[in-house]
């Protein structure tokens, strides 16, 4: 569904992703690992055309996105939801509001509708309680459980997409958050959506994913949880050493 083709994307004279290919079928499970500025959000950015590379061609169901206009976007962008990192909640809206923004904005359905849609999201990820409640009323969890909804609010993805989607909670609220993420992408390969989850992480991309990338300014790693825990690498074992641990 997803095909990088010799991708390239620079900050100035800093090249962040240096002929990067890559394919990823709709119902695959996979986490892009990496250190800071590496370029790891900027592949989400460019399956969602919010960025364009500098070289090469994205293709989304054989379709290259980098020619594309934004009115031709959108539809691509009906095929993925995205929860950005932290949540991205707007402050001034209710829970209510934020989950049903998108629906507002870009569908043409009643009030009654909405709300049953909205009330439909909160319940499936166990915050139905909070729908009048504003975002700093809510613990960070719960404030991504709410992105969560939101991002589903807008489509039936075919693939979500995750920025960093734990940073900043603690433990417990992390590893309930990977089990909401893991319920959404769940039953048999070919009839789930499928996920790319964005994650320094390791832990968090272990419980998540079935597919793991390092990346580098290129992908230096792909491959599944055992080819990982056997890596000889030594920068990919240190960044991964916590899956040694306990």
């Amino acid at each position: 569904m997803i095909e990088f083709k010799d991708v390239v994307v620079a900050y100035g004279k800093h090249v962040v992703l240096n002929r990067l290919n890559f394919k990823a079928g709709a119902h695959e499970k996979i986490a892009i690992l990496g250190g800071s500025g590496r370029g790891k959000t900027t592949m989400l950015r460019l399956i969602l055309g919010l960025v364009r590379p500098d070289d090469g061609k994205i293709f989304i169901d054989g379709e290259d996105i980098t020619v594309l206009s934004e009115v031709h976007l959108r539809d691509i962008r009906q095929k993925f939801s995205i929860v950005f990192q932290e949540g991205a909640l707007f402050d001034s809206l209710s829970v209510k509001e934020n989950v049903a923004y998108c629906a507002r904005e870009y569908g043409n359905y009643s009030e009654q509708a909405i709300e049953s849609q909205v009330r439909s999201l909160l319940k499936r990820l166990d915050i139905e309680d909070t729908i009048y409640q504003m975002p700093e009323e809510l613990s960070g969890g719960m404030q991504r459980r709410v992105a969560i909804a939101r991002s589903l609010a807008s489509c039936i993805p075919h693939i979500m997409l995750y920025d960093e989607p734990t940073t900043g909670l603690d433990p417990i609220a992390a590893d309930h958050l990977c089990s909401i993420i893991n319920e959404l992408s769940s039953g048999p390969p070919s009839e789930r959506p499928g996920l790319i989850i964005v994650t320094h992480r390791v832990r968090d991309a272990a419980i998540v994913a079935e597919r793991f990338m390092y990346l580098t300014d290129r992908i230096a790693f792909d491959g599944g949880i055992d080819e990982l825990k056997a890596t000889k690498d030594p920068e990919l074992r240190h960044f991964v050493n916590e899956l040694f641990c306990g």
